[in-house]
């Protein structure tokens, strides 16, 4: 039989939410919870229940005054930065420190008639000592439950290696991130790609399936390990048009279904597009993602002084200092089409300044593909991606699936239908 779940401790009448917030965040900690349920009792309209589950069992559980919990709710949102007048369920995250343990909070809090609140709680207890070096990683280390066999790669925000599940025998990327990253934001936008793509399930979009944190405190994601190659590595060459519109409508749909739950890719681009020998393409890396229901994101709002993306691909709003929109990724996708079907993105420069002129000021150049003219079903959607305004892009990222859809079918006419198609 379980063991009876522990009460928490009654709260004093002159407890602050804050106080309160911090105790029932510490008591989750120091239990190794994973998630806080923070909720109306049933049948008392004027208490909160709140409950400390571990592994889905219940550990710990109290009983707040209402105006108390809704305040320590409200201290929730603020430490995690959820807007509470959004008026939509939010998720927010934020990492704190205790005396003994260092844990990620991620918060759903849904409005309403009344509060609700969900917290899962990641425990993190570094062993390393201050100022000492990276935990070093190579084939059989054992990182939680996955042993690594070997390195796939580097990049500018961490290194991937192949692990295996001791449990499941099942081989993953695992990606873990530059301990000079640590010092940034690096942290940060590590967690929020994580969180973004394992929002998503779609098999164009690469599926991450766990996270966590190595003793010397970098994180890591666990990720679908992928066959075939990276798109950026096979435009050598102009694609035929039958397999440039294919890969292009695969991400586009992956695009649609990002969209769809409030995810921006903000950094479609060939390097981060995997195609399959099979020809199955899959959009990967969401380290620049930007989440709708996150309070900081702001359509058409002016950012920092910093233009996130790759120069080559990114869409002249971004370039003015606005946020990335669904709009933006379709202008992505439309470069990483034009250069499938020509073998060169439509804009080149020799400075990053005169590229992101072309991007704002150059018309879309003729496209020429050396495997025979491009239907003008396939030229209208290039020449629509890019235009210089996202209103005049597709509405929606789902009537450009719609238009590639129908290009793709064109493409695939044979015998006297393909002289029915334009």
């Amino acid at each position: 039989m379980d063991p009876a779940p522990t009460l928490l401790a009654p709260t004093p009448l002159t407890a602050t939410p804050a106080a309160v917030c911090d105790f029932v965040l510490g008591a989750a900690i120091a239990a190794d919870a994973d998630v806080v349920w923070i909720e109306p009792s049933r049948g008392a309209g004027d208490t909160y229940g709140v409950d400390i589950e571990r592994h889905g069992r219940l550990i710990a559980s109290g009983t707040l005054d209402a105006r108390l919990a809704a305040a320590v709710i409200a201290r929730l949102a603020f430490i995690t930065n959820i807007d509470l007048l959004a008026g939509t369920p939010s998720t927010g995250a934020a990492r704190v420190r205790g005396p003994h343990a260092i844990a990620t909070l991620s918060s759903t809090i849904r409005p309403g008639r009344v509060l609700r609140a969900e917290v899962h709680v990641r425990k993190h207890t570094p062993r390393a000592v201050p100022g000492a070096g990276p935990v070093a990683i190579g084939p059989g280390t054992q990182i939680a439950q996955y042993v690594v066999r070997d390195t796939l790669g580097s990049g500018g925000m961490g290194r991937v290696f192949k692990v295996e599940h001791t449990a499941l025998g099942r081989t993953f990327a695992l990606k873990v991130l530059h301990g000079r990253m640590l010092q940034g934001d690096g942290a940060a936008q590590f967690l929020r790609e994580a969180r973004a793509a394992a929002r998503i399930k779609h098999p164009n979009i690469v599926d991450v399936v766990d996270f966590g944190y190595l003793d010397d405190g970098r994180p890591y994601l666990v990720m679908e390990l992928l066959a075939g190659h990276c798109l950026a590595q096979h435009l050598d060459a102009a694609l035929p048009a039958r397999q440039a519109v294919s890969i292009a409508r695969q991400i586009a749909t992956g695009l649609a279904a990002a969209h769809s739950v409030g995810v921006i890719h903000a950094d479609v681009t060939a390097s981060n597009i995997f195609v399959s020998e099979d020809g199955l393409a899959k959009l990967v890396d969401f380290g620049l993602a930007l989440l709708r229901d996150d309070p900081r994101f702001r359509e058409n709002e002016a950012v920092a002084d910093y233009v996130f993306g790759t120069p080559s691909y990114i869409a002249p709003e971004q370039i003015r200092g606005n946020r990335a929109s669904e709009r933006s990724d379709q202008y992505s996708l439309g470069i990483v089409l034009f250069e499938m079907l020509t073998g060169a993105p439509p804009f080149v420069a020799e400075s990053t300044r005169d590229l992101c002129l072309k991007h704002l000021q150059a018309p879309v150049p003729e496209i020429v593909s050396p495997h025979g003219a491009v239907p003008r079903a396939v030229g209208d959607v290039v020449r629509r991606c890019l235009a210089k305004s996202p209103t005049h892009r597709f509405g929606t990222t789902r009537e450009l699936v719609e238009a590639l859809t129908a290009a793709e079918q064109a493409l695939a006419a044979t015998g006297w239908e393909r002289w029915l198609t334009p």
